[in-house]
């Protein structure tokens, strides 16, 4: 008689016992994951359904800047070894806090799983451990103070580009690489499917690292893309939005795939370099416009494309000359060392070098007063707009041919 209910209670039992063991696995599964035991972080992703189903796109939304005159809270996220000297950084910019991983100190305060992965590494445990307490802006930057990859109008100094970054612009794009050239990684870069013979070794080592197996590995479910472009080289700035709009397990996953792969270090971290860009916006190509990161992201405004290309143009053929010039300023001075009697160079060679001087003394002066009325031009708001990306069509004609020119 008493047999019947305890089986039912029995079976109702096991099956509870059951369904909790079956959560515990499934959030188990997640490396370092902060969402087990019931804390979840909050995402305002609008992804609806797996996180770690890539196959589904994020859409991203449209950032909106602070209202004027108010100012924005933000973090400098800088990956270092010991050995490695930021006292060209301390105390520079006090409104902003600034985050060092030292990698290779385990009593550091801020750490990560392993120093593997190079910048990746730091910058993805920073999101993962801030997700939920992030400032408005991150910046993420390596731990040079001049390096050949910062900006070059802005003396390739990490300083001058922190202390002119654009807050604003970060706020509207949600992602913003700190460099403005393309070159390298635009805007035609890595390509999963090239065969053997056509690599490029010595402009583009990464690309042979990019095939279809590791895109797969870092993106199951995602198409494969026709070409992988973005500036280089890992330094840019993130909105708080953005980062939370990337759900918290694909952060996860990244790290997690860092942490496991087998791929050479250098290489595991310059695998990212060419797609923060796709996580952070979605599109495989993204290369804006050189001016209107320069102009928009640090007030230094050339008033257009054309300006800011013939600019280019001359310091281009400004650095040539100089290396003719100083081919033969090396050809004398070993001949000097070499204790040959003079004439160390011919007449025509020292004509050639006269020349060559001059022609890059007046170019110098050219460039100096083109960038000097840039830096002006760029404390005006109205000119920064003007070179701003716009989607806006309502004033698009205001730039048009005059009326009965257009075909």
């Amino acid at each position: 008689m008493l047999a019947g209910p305890p089986r039912l209670i029995s079976l109702v039992s096991v099956l509870v016992l059951f369904i909790l063991a079956w959560s515990f696995l499934r959030l188990d599964r997640a490396p370092y994951s902060s969402i087990r035991f019931g804390q979840v972080p909050s995402s305002t992703s609008s992804l609806r359904g797996d996180p770690l189903d890539f196959g589904i796109p994020l859409r991203f939304k449209d950032g909106e800047p602070r209202p004027a005159g108010t100012n924005y809270t933000w973090s400098i996220v800088i990956p270092k070894t010991k050995n490695e000297d930021l006292r060209w950084l301390q105390g520079e910019i006090p409104e902003a806090k600034l985050v060092v991983y030292e990698v290779d100190n385990p009593n550091a305060e801020y750490k990560i799983p392993k120093n593997k992965g190079r910048e990746a590494m730091v910058y993805l445990s920073y999101m993962i451990d801030h997700y939920d307490d992030l400032p408005d802006t991150t910046v993420f930057m390596h731990a040079h103070h001049h390096a050949w990859h910062n900006n070059l109008l802005l003396m390739q100094d990490a300083l001058g580009m922190l202390k002119r970054l654009n807050h604003d612009r970060v706020a509207r794009l949600g992602y913003m690489n700190v460099r403005c050239h393309h070159e390298p990684g635009c805007p035609d870069w890595i390509h999963l499917d090239r065969p053997g013979g056509d690599f490029d070794f010595f402009r583009k080592p990464e690309e042979i690292y990019w095939r279809k197996s590791i895109w797969e590995e870092i993106h199951p479910g995602a198409a494969i893309p026709a070409s992988l472009s973005g500036v280089c080289c890992a330094q840019f700035a993130l909105s708080r939005d953005r980062i939370r709009e990337v759900p918290i397990e694909r952060l996860l996953h990244y790290r997690k795939w860092l942490l496991n792969t087998g791929m050479d270090d250098t290489y595991s971290g310059r695998v990212f370099e060419y797609i923060w860009h796709y996580i952070f916006t979605g599109h495989e190509v993204y290369c804006p416009a050189q001016n209107t990161c320069y102009c928009d992201g640090y007030g230094v405004c050339f008033g257009g494309r054309q300006k800011y290309e013939e600019f280019e143009e001359k310091t281009n053929k400004r650095n040539t000359l100089f290396t003719e010039f100083d081919a033969i300023v090396q050809k004398k001075d070993k001949a000097k060392e070499e204790g040959k009697e003079e004439p160390y160079i011919t007449d025509e060679e020292q004509k050639e070098a006269d020349a060559l001087n001059k022609m890059i003394l007046e170019l110098d002066q050219w460039l100096e007063t083109k960038r000097k009325e840039a830096f002006e031009r760029g404390e005006d708001e109205a000119s920064r707009k003007e070179e701003r990306e716009s989607y806006d069509s309502s004033r698009i004609w205001d730039y048009g041919p005059p009326a009965g020119l257009v075909p």
